[in-house]
């Protein structure tokens, strides 16, 4: 090769190079944080333990999710009423938990 080739090929590798790098700083979705959580394992499957039972992830995965009001109106209810009673607390500690730390805000 002669000197002009390595020239150019170094030239061109460099501004495919300097290329890429301008594009994956462009890019306008920016990346998640991952904050810690401030809920437990077993608060998770507790939750969604009630999530399955009180029939709301069943209303969620039918087809007529958008058109069956009535019926997802009472399971969100049902979903809320487990979610307030000892019955989670009952299942936060089956899974493992501290029923005595368990986190209800917003809820």
């Amino acid at each position: 090769m002669s000197t002009k080739n390595i020239i150019a090929v170094a030239l061109l590798a460099s501004a495919a190079l300097a290329s890429g790098a301008a594009m994956a700083n462009d890019n306008p979705h920016t990346q998640p944080v991952n904050t810690p959580s401030q809920v437990s394992r077993a608060e998770v499957l507790a939750d969604l333990e009630i999530y399955r039972e009180s029939g709301l992830a069943a209303v969620e995965q039918t087809e007529t999710y958008g058109y069956d009001v009535q019926r997802r109106s009472q399971a969100q209810a049902k979903y809320e009423q487990l979610r307030r009673s000892p019955y989670y607390a009952k299942l936060v500690q089956r899974f493992g938990g501290d029923a005595s730390k368990i986190n209800v805000a917003g809820r």
